[in-house]
């Protein structure tokens, strides 16, 4: 007799253990995510962004940063001034930045130094990058082509200075003129046929 009031009062606590962990676990598989707060996915999305400076997009420079071309903007050391000299003596001459498949190690071959230097000295006596640098002198390669012959379209130009990318091409013109080609283009005809206008009067 005592066993089945054991029974009596212990099965109903079994059950009610079992109603709750059977609503437990139901409740945990069945349960759905809280919305993310508007702050929070605007903070995700302004994470999976690429860093400004690896963009592609086209930002207009105004004409003081255009200007400055080769400064010596960093560098209060001598050291590397024999190196950049060489350096752009080499891009000037015989124009290695044509070459669309250069490489700073190739150039710093070429100079008997090192590219840990050659970038360094790269770095602080023009505040520009190897790459940088390269496209500095190709798009002004681009510009003094074009001014020889106006019938050149921007695609031969892209190909002529070493560029493999149009728009590799349009960023780095961008950045050097605050202009895309097409617009430089487009400026420079305007500026001969007034001048030849002037000149006529």
């Amino acid at each position: 007799m005592e066993y089945y009031l054991y029974l009596l009062g212990y099965l109903p606590a079994m059950a009610a253990t079992y109603f709750l962990a059977a609503h437990f676990f139901k409740e945990k598989s069945y349960r759905r995510k809280e919305p993310k707060k508007e702050t929070e996915v605007k903070q995700e999305t302004a994470e999976q962004k690429p860093p400004a400076e690896y963009s592609l997009e086209y930002k207009p420079r105004s004409g003081e940063e255009s200007a400055r071309l080769l400064s010596d903007d960093g560098g209060d050391s001598d050291e590397y001034d024999d190196l950049k000299d060489r350096l752009v003596n080499l891009l000037e001459s015989e124009k290695i930045f044509l070459d669309p498949n250069i490489r700073i190690s190739e150039v710093a071959a070429r100079l008997l130094t090192n590219k840990t230097s050659l970038s360094r000295a790269i770095r602080l006596k023009t505040g520009r990058n190897f790459c940088q640098l390269v496209h500095y002198y190709r798009v002004r390669e681009a510009m003094r082509l074009y001014t020889e012959n106006p019938s050149l379209t921007i695609s031969q130009l892209c190909k002529m200075v070493g560029f493999n990318s149009m728009t590799t091409f349009n960023t780095a013109f961008g950045r050097n003129t605050g202009f895309t080609p097409a617009e430089w283009c487009k400026n420079y005809r305007k500026q001969t046929v007034r001048t030849k206008a002037l000149r006529r009067a």
